[in-house]
C-alpha cells in the first residue's frame, strides 16, 4: 500500500527528527522540534507528529519525551539517489543594519542538499540592504542561519538589539543587551 504524501511541514519535521537523531544520538523533544521549525505551540508539533505516525513514517512511544522512532523516509523532491535534501524554512527578511523587521516564520521552505550546511534547525532569511558588502552579502541574498548561539567576535550573526533585528558582524560589546538569533553559516545567491 502506498503511503500518503507528506506536507512540506511534515517533511521538514521528519527530516529534522532524523537529522537530530543521527547527529545527537537520540530524538528531539516536542519543544526542540517546535523551536527548530518555527512552530510556537507544542500542540501544533504534536498534531504534525500524529499525522506522521498515522501515515507510517514514525512510531511514537508513549510516556517518554524523546520516544520517536523513524520508520520510513520518503525521497524528497529532487533528491539525488545517493543523498537526501532537507527543507530550510524561510523567515522574514532582515536588514543588513538596524531594522524593525522581526524574525517571525513565513510559509515557505526551500529544499537543499543536506550536505551543504551542517547542523539542525537551520533557516533562511532574505537580506534587505547592503551594509555587509565586506562579508560578500548583498541585497536579495538568502542567508542560511544556524540557531547555534555559540558565536565569536567577527562571526556574522542575526541578532535582536533593542527590539530590532539585523544581521551584522558580532563584536562583544558593553551595556546594550543583544539576543543572538543565530549564526550565518551559508549564503544562497538567487539567479547565479
Amino acid at each position: 500500500m502506498e503511503k500518503q504524501p507528506l506536507t512540506i511541514r511534515q517533511q521538514e519535521i521528519l527530516e529534522y527528527v532524523a537529522t537530530f537523531t543521527r547527529d545527537v544520538g537520540y530524538p528531539p523533544t516536542v519543544r526542540e522540534i517546535g523551536s527548530a521549525t518555527g512552530l510556537r505551540s507544542p500542540r501544533s508539533v504534536s498534531q504534525h507528529l500524529q499525522a506522521l505516525e498515522r501515515k507510517g513514517f514514525i512510531h511514537r512511544g508513549r510516556d517518554k519525551s524523546r520516544a520517536i522512532r523513524i520508520l520510513d523516509r520518503p525521497d524528497s523532491p529532487g533528491a539525488a539517489q545517493a543523498g537526501h535534501v532537507v527543507p530550510l524554512r524561510m523567515r522574514n527578511g532582515v536588514i543588513a543594519g538596524p531594522s524593525s523587521t522581526g524574525a517571525e516564520p513565513v510559509d515557505a521552505a526551500y529544499f537543499v542538499d543536506r550536505a551543504l550546511f551542517e547542523g539542525t534547525g537551520n533557516f533562511l532569511m532574505r537580506i534587505e540592504g547592503d551594509l555587509l558588502i565586506d562579508a560578500h552579502i548583498l541585497e536579495g541574498d538568502l542567508i542560511v542561519v544556524s540557531p547555534d548561539r555559540d558565536v565569536h567576535s567577527g562571526d556574522v550573526v542575526v541578532a535582536r538589539v533593542g527590539g530590532e533585528v539585523s544581521v551584522k558582524r558580532y563584536e562583544k560589546a558593553g551595556a546594550t543587551p543583544v539576543e543572538i538569533l543565530g549564526k550565518v553559516v551559508g549564503l544562497i545567491r538567487p539567479g547565479t
